[in-house]
């Protein structure tokens, strides 16, 4: 597997793990015209539960993690919506489900029998018994959900993201931030 750095911090992979990192230090450089545009689409429910995800593995004091264990945090966060509501997170194409997300949901609790009302820790020791079962829906997730969530800045650009490769977004993404800069 090709390894991939970012240059700052954020993500990058190291031994095979996509990594999350987060500096105690305070930085006020968020682009909020783009990460308003992330949120602007509120019919791809994936990138509200990518973001909580974020944040609640921040509040509970992590620091650094990985793409795996952020994936774990949206599936368990998605799965009562999920199940309960029957709450389709992108919608149905010919019938079909297209999210992900709700894919890897409807696909663990097939497997598990866990009931809706699972708690959080029940949901996430079944990823843990399953992990292999999982591994094709939570392969996806990580190589897409972060830059479709992004997709907000890509507004800024002057080119069009290239969603059929994260190699050439990530390479757009550098370009574009170089010449911000």
């Amino acid at each position: 597997m090709a390894e991939f750095h970012s240059g700052e911090k954020g993500y990058h992979q190291l031994n095979n793990t996509y990594q999350l990192n987060v500096q105690e230090k305070y930085e006020n450089q968020l682009d909020v015209e783009g990460f308003s545009l992330m949120m602007k689409s509120p019919s791809y429910c994936y990138k509200f539960y990518w973001l909580e995800a974020i944040v609640c593995l921040i509040s509970e004091g992590i620091k650094r993690t990985t793409f795996d264990e952020l994936i774990n945090e949206m599936i368990a966060n998605a799965w009562y919506s999920v199940l309960e509501y029957h709450i389709h997170l992108s919608g149905l194409i010919g019938g079909e489900i297209k999210d992900g997300l709700e894919r890897a949901v409807l696909y663990l609790r097939e497997i598990s029998d866990l009931p809706a009302n699972a708690s959080k820790e029940e949901i996430k020791n079944a990823i843990g018994r399953h992990e292999k079962k999982l591994k094709k829906y939570k392969e996806q997730l990580t190589n897409m959900v972060p830059y479709r969530a992004l997709a907000g800045f890509f507004d800024t650009f002057e080119e069009k993201a290239d969603w059929d490769s994260v190699k050439r977004m990530v390479d757009s993404v550098r370009k574009n931030k170089v010449a911000s800069e």
